[in-house]
This record gives structure tokens, sequence and C-alpha cells, in this order.
């Protein structure tokens, strides 16, 4: 098996990995991508509500066909039967599809993509790191780890893992229906999300996002905390309003999922990146993390350009987290440290949906307005 050289190794063609790639690429930075699974519109199944928000969908001029629906506002329901409403245009997207638009992307800017290769091993040899999969060997200075929570790369190299208490464990349903089912049901600008902390959720909510002809209905609670997730999902299909909504509907799809709520430990480490949900880098209250993803992945790159202008190697660490921090990353720890407060019980959670109508959950944390 020859090994192949890059300057850049990208593993995990999400978001987070795509993005870092297309910028590495960009730079002139010879840029290797590889994915276990095969990227396409009818390729991998990502268990993602796919939402947007609409300046994401400008920023990357990603194309209006490829939307599975445009949102216009977020209902927040209470199991109580308080309701709140929160306007604002997002999009919903299938995870396939946007996938495989932003690798297009990093691939139209020169980076080599090979899909279907799983990482087996990875080593430091001297300056640079050597990867095996089933199919090749590769080796290269610097190493993104884009691929997931349970990152393999990270995996083994032996880096920290998380915390039970940050990590939300998700059961997604694909839930094949009509679109004017849909419509009547759920509005045809809408996506709704459902929180009680003592009767459905502790740390965490349910949520049905719809697509064309889909629902995606969602569960999530913080994992220590699951004593059934089939029954407790279960509990969320009866409530009234979602077993209206799913009444004429089919199950296309069925999958759990992890979503880390809490940064890693190390974020950096011997020219290894940990970029997105692989270092945590995920909103801990709402379980965004496409954006943050995205933006990490750039991020990484940009240290290691400026690492290697100012011939300063030793700082590209420094100025990952630098950037991070600069951008969103003080934001999320604060986010983190009011999740528990806000999940403490109904009464918290209640006031910080009422605020949240009017305002972002950022300024809500940022201003302590709770």
């Amino acid at each position: 098996m020859k090994l192949q050289n890059f300057d850049i190794i990208v593993v995990g063609a999400g978001p987070g990995g795509s993005i870092a790639a297309k910028v590495a690429a960009e730079n002139g930075f010879s840029t290797l991508i590889i994915d276990k699974e095969v990227i396409g519109e009818k390729g991998r199944y990502k268990a993602c509500g796919g939402a947007l928000a609409w300046e994401l969908v400008e920023e990357i001029d990603y194309p209006e066909e490829k939307i599975a629906r445009v949102i216009e506002s977020l209902e927040l329901h209470h199991v109580d039967g308080t309701d709140y409403s929160k306007k604002g245009k997002g999009a919903v997207v299938w995870r396939s599809t946007f996938d495989q638009f932003l690798t297009n992307m990093a691939i139209d800017s020169g980076a080599v993509f090979k899909e279907e290769e799983a990482l087996i091993d990875i080593k430091k040899i001297r300056d640079t790191h050597e990867i095996v999969t089933q199919k090749g060997k590769y080796s290269a200075k610097y190493i993104i780890a884009s691929d997931g929570v349970t990152s393999p790369t990270l995996k083994l190299l032996k880096w920290p893992y998380f915390k039970s208490e940050d990590l939300i464990l998700t059961i997604t349903k694909e839930m094949k229906t009509i679109k004017s089912d849909i419509d009547d049901t759920l509005g045809n600008d809408t996506v709704h999300l459902f929180f009680g902390v003592k009767d459905l959720i502790p740390v965490g909510y349910a949520w049905l996002f719809p697509k064309t002809e889909t629902i995606t209905v969602g569960w999530g609670n913080q994992i220590n905390l699951v004593k059934n997730s089939r029954e407790e999902f279960k509990k969320f299909e009866n409530l009234p309003f979602v077993r209206n909504a799913l009444k004429n509907s089919t199950q296309t799809i069925f999958k759990p999922h992890l979503i880390p709520v809490g940064l890693r430990q190390q974020l950096y480490e011997d020219n290894v990146f940990a970029v997105g949900d692989s270092g945590g880098i995920v909103d801990p209250i709402s379980g965004k993390g496409i954006p943050y993803a995205m933006m990490s992945g750039q991020f990484a790159i940009e240290a290691i350009k400026a690492g290697e202008k100012k011939d300063r190697l030793d700082k590209i660490g420094t100025f990952y987290r630098k950037s991070l921090d600069r951008r969103f990353l003080k934001i999320l720890v604060a986010k983190r440290e009011a999740r528990d407060h806000i999940f403490q019980n109904d009464e918290n959670i209640k006031k910080f949906l009422s605020l949240w109508e009017s305002h972002r959950s950022s300024e809500i944390v940022m201003r302590k307005l709770l």
C-alpha cells in the first residue's frame, strides 16, 4: 500500500470537515478529506433536524431548490399547555443533501476526497501523522478531526472523552406523510419544540421539524438521566398535538444519536484539531451545531496558516483557541453553565422560553436576563 502525502488530512466530511478542507485547499495546502460513508443525496443519513438560520443559507449561497422547507417561526410548547412563538426566517434541510453540497465546495476548491474509507489507525511518526484506512495509507503534518462526538481519530489518539452530563442521547424518527397534512397540523412554515422538566424531559427537549413530505420527530435527554429511552420517547409521541400531527404518517427511519453539550477538555494537541461535534463545539441549550462546526473548521486552518506565516508553530493551538473564544466559545461556555439553571425546574424553563420569544439565547445568558 503506497503512502500518499498531504499537508492536511481532514477526517469526516460533515460541515466542519468540508469547510476546513475548502479553506485549506483555497490557501494552497494539499488537502485530503476522508469519510467512512458515501456522501450524496442518497448517501448517508444523519440524525439531525437540519434547521439552519437564513443568514447561513445566504452566506454559502445554498440553493433554494435544495431546501426541504422554508421556516418563518419557531413554536415553543410547554407540556402544561403554555405556548410561545419566536419569529425568524430559517430553513430545514436534509443533511445528506447539505453535506454533499459542502463537500462539493471542498472538492471544487482543490481538496482530494475519498469516501467509504473508515479510519483504522493513526500514528505520529516524527513530524507527521500517518493514517491507515481499509483502502489506503496517508500522511500529513496536520490532522482535522471532524468525525463526530465519538471521534475514532481522537479515541485512537487517547484524547479524554466527554463527561456523561455533557452528552445528550437523542432519538430521531423520519415520518413520511403528505404535504397538505403537514401544513394543516404543523403549519407550512413552522418548526415545533416541546419542553417539560417534570413531565416530559428533565434536561432537553423534543421536536417536530417538517420537511417537504416528511416530519422529523426527535427527542433528546441528558444521557445520565435516561432510564428507558423508548418509553420516554413514547411519552412525547403520545402528546395530543404530536399524535395528531403523526396520525397519517409512516415511519421510514429510526436512529439514536449522541450530541455533545459541553467542550472536550482539549481542542488541540500536537497538530491535531478537534472541530464541530468532535470538540463538543455545540450550543448547550439548543443543540445547534452546524454553524459552529463550519466556523471551527475554518478557524483551524486559519490557525495553521498564521502559525506557518509567523514561524510560530508552537502557537498554533493558541491561535485556534483565541479565534474560537473571540467568535463564540466564551458564549457556549456561559450557556453550558446557564443550562443547569434553565432546566432546574419548569418555572425556570418557562421564564427562559418567554425571554427567548424576543431575545437571542446568547443575549439572555450574557446579559443575565434570567
